[in-house]
């Protein structure tokens, strides 16, 4: 369920959007390059945003230090926006949305520890997509689902930290993912 009575996008002179409560900024590049159909970056970039309404602010994190746990669920979200209302871009939605992803840190470093913009990209949210993709064929969608409903659930409201996703990542399967994690975090999970 939506948390808020309204949501709304407002076009804004930047390169790209920012999430804000019950609202986010688009650039104009976004509309100004959109063709009417659903895969360009205005779509996917809606997404990701809306997505946003519920990681990072109905539950919250430490943006400076744990940037991947909303970062990685809202870019994921894209994938799953179009796996639901456009199945046959998915795959169109990998290639473009991952075109130069290049894994050359790992996933749960802080901002300040990735001083190189085009580096915190592809660390925090497609190295952050990839592993959920991974995750997810390794669990099934059952178990996927179920989990990502229940960190949801048990934190709104609060502020998770990685330790919370893991440990309700665990309460939903027993599958080891431990190869998957030590790929991806430097932080043993």
């Amino acid at each position: 369920e939506y948390p808020h009575q309204s949501l709304t996008a407002v076009q804004g002179d930047f390169n790209d959007g920012m999430e804000y409560s019950g609202f986010y900024f688009q650039s104009n590049g976004f509309y100004n390059t959109y063709d009417g159909t659903a895969q360009n970056y205005l779509t996917f970039v809606s997404a990701h945003e809306t997505a946003h309404q519920w990681f990072f602010e109905n539950v919250a994190n430490d943006q400076a230090n744990e940037p991947w746990l909303d970062e990685m669920i809202a870019t994921y979200s894209e994938r799953l926006y179009y796996e639901n209302y456009h199945p046959e871009s998915v795959s169109w939605w990998w290639q473009a949305r991952m075109f130069d992803y290049s894994p050359d840190t790992w996933l749960d470093i802080a901002v300040s520890e990735n001083p190189r913009e085009r580096a915190y990209w592809s660390s925090t949210y497609f190295h952050g997509a990839y592993f959920l993709e991974e995750l997810r064929t390794r669990i099934g969608d059952e178990a996927f689902f179920a989990f990502l409903k229940d960190y949801q659930a048990q934190l709104t409201g609060k502020i998770a930290t990685g330790d919370d996703f893991f440990k309700i990542l665990r309460e939903h399967t027993e599958v080891d993912f431990s190869d998957i994690t030590a790929r991806y975090f430097r932080k043993p999970r």
